[in-house]
C-alpha cells in the first residue's frame, strides 16, 4: 500500500513538473506589441516612455459608484474658453486642476494643446502653443503641479505662448481666478513681459464630464486610445534564465531621403511562473544626490512586482492585472479621488487600474502619421534619440 501511495505522488509531483515547463515553454520567447496614444501616454515624450516600464502607460481605470455620478474629465475639451488677445491671440479650451476642499486652494492648467490629438490633422503647425498655469496653494504646500514647466518657481502663476514663426510670450505675476473643481472663472486682467509686450486673458471654462451609472463599473481612461497608428512599440524578451526584458522603440522618418530619428530604451526585470500567474519583479535603485551634486544614499534597493493571468491562443499572448487603487487607508484614498473628479463625497466604492495587453509573436505595427512640426522639434532635443538612415 505505501508504495502505491508513493508511487501516486511521484506521479503527480512529474505531472505538476511536466506542466509547469510546458506552461514557461510556450510563454518564453520575444512577444510584440504596438504602443498606441492614449490618455496616459498624451504628451509625453518618447524617452518618457522607454525610460519606464510598458504597464506605466498601458492600463484603464474603473471606477464603480453607489449613485449616479458625472465624473469630471480633465482630458476632454472643456465648455466655454479663457481667450488670450493682443501680443498673441487664441482660445484656451483644455483644462487639468485640483482643487482642495479643506482649505478652497486650488492647482489649475489651461491650455489650446489637445493632448488627445497631438499628433493628428495640422492645426498645430499653423498656430501658437499657450498655456497658463495657476495656482492660489499657500507657500511650501507641497502638491503634483499638472502643468509645472520646471521653469518657475511652484507658488508662481505664469503664462506661456510661443509660434512656429518665433514670436515668444512668457509672464510670471500674480493672476486673478477661480476655480471649484469644476469651472475656472479669469476675469479680464493683463499680462506684461520682460519686453513690454501685452495680452488680455478672460474667460470660463467647466470641465466636461463621464456619465458614470450607480452600481456599474465604468472605463473612465482607457489605454486603447486612438489605435489607428503606432506611438512606437514594445517588444518583450521572456528569457528561460528568468529575465524579463521591454524595450522600446520610436522610429520618426524625418525627410524624404530616408533618414530618421531613432529612439530605443529597455527596461531589465525578472519574471516567474507562479500559482499559474506570470510574476514580474521590477528593481529600482533608490539613489540620491548629496549636497555636493554626486550621487548620495538612498533607501537601496525596492521592489515594484506584477502578477499577470495570461492565455495563449493563436501566437498570441493576453495579459491581465487588477489593482484596487484604494486598498488601503480606503476611506480617505476615495475621498480624495472623489474631490478631484467632481463626485459627490460618500459616492465612490471603488477605483481600479486594469491591464490588459496583448501581444503578438511577429511585429504588427500599424502605419504612422507625420508628427507635427512643435513635436518633432521637442523630440528632437532628447540625447538618446540617434540618427539612422
Amino acid at each position: 500500500m505505501k508504495k502505491i501511495i508513493l508511487s501516486i505522488l511521484m506521479s503527480f509531483i512529474f505531472t505538476a513538473c511536466e506542466e509547469d515547463a510546458s506552461a514557461v515553454d510556450e510563454v518564453v520567447g520575444v512577444w510584440y506589441m504596438p504602443q498606441s496614444l492614449n490618455r496616459v501616454t498624451a504628451g509625453r515624450s518618447a524617452d518618457q516612455l522607454g525610460g519606464s516600464s510598458l504597464n506605466a502607460w498601458n492600463y484603464s481605470m474603473v471606477i464603480t459608484t453607489n449613485s449616479d455620478q458625472n465624473f469630471v474629465d480633465q482630458m476632454s475639451e472643456a465648455d466655454g474658453s479663457v481667450n488670450v488677445s493682443g501680443f498673441i491671440n487664441g482660445e484656451l479650451k483644455f483644462m487639468q486642476g485640483y482643487f482642495d476642499n479643506y482649505n478652497n486652494a486650488s492647482n489649475v492648467f489651461v491650455t489650446n494643446y489637445n493632448w488627445m490629438s497631438m499628433f493628428q490633422g495640422s492645426e498645430l503647425n499653423n498656430n501658437s502653443f499657450i498655456s497658463l498655469s495657476l495656482n492660489n496653494y499657500p507657500q511650501g504646500v507641497n502638491i503634483d503641479q499638472p502643468g509645472d514647466s520646471g521653469y518657475f518657481d511652484y507658488n508662481d502663476d505664469h503664462f506661456t505662448a510661443y509660434t512656429n514663426d518665433g514670436v515668444y510670450f512668457e509672464v510670471s505675476q500674480d493672476i486673478d481666478y477661480n476655480y471649484d473643481g469644476k469651472t475656472l472663472t479669469v476675469p479680464a486682467q493683463q499680462l506684461v513681459d520682460s519686453r513690454d509686450s501685452t495680452l488680455t486673458i478672460t474667460g470660463t471654462l467647466t470641465h466636461s464630464t463621464i456619465d458614470i451609472p450607480a452600481n456599474t463599473s465604468t472605463e473612465i481612461m482607457s489605454y486603447d486610445g486612438d489605435i489607428s497608428w503606432d506611438y512606437g512599440s514594445w517588444a518583450i524578451h521572456i528569457k528561460e534564465d528568468g529575465k524579463w526584458v521591454e524595450v522600446y522603440t520610436f522610429e520618426e522618418q524625418q525627410n524624404p531621403s530616408g533618414w530618421s530619428n531613432v529612439y530605443v530604451d529597455s527596461t531589465v526585470a525578472e519574471w516567474e511562473m507562479k500559482d499559474d500567474m506570470i510574476v514580474v519583479t521590477y528593481r529600482y535603485d533608490d539613489v540620491w544626490p548629496d549636497a555636493g551634486g554626486g550621487p548620495g544614499i538612498g533607501q537601496g534597493t525596492w521592489l515594484y512586482q506584477v502578477a499577470y493571468t495570461y492565455e495563449i491562443e493563436n501566437d498570441n499572448l493576453k495579459l491581465l492585472n487588477e489593482f484596487n487603487m484604494c486598498e488601503f487607508e480606503e476611506d480617505y484614498c476615495l475621498e480624495m479621488f472623489e474631490g478631484q473628479y467632481g463626485l459627490d463625497y460618500g459616492s465612490l466604492d471603488e477605483i481600479k487600474m486594469v491591464w490588459e495587453l496583448e501581444f503578438s509573436k511577429s511585429p504588427n505595427l500599424r502605419k504612422a502619421k507625420k508628427y507635427q512640426y512643435l513635436t518633432q522639434k521637442s523630440l528632437a532635443r532628447h540625447s538618446k534619440f540617434s540618427i539612422k538612415k
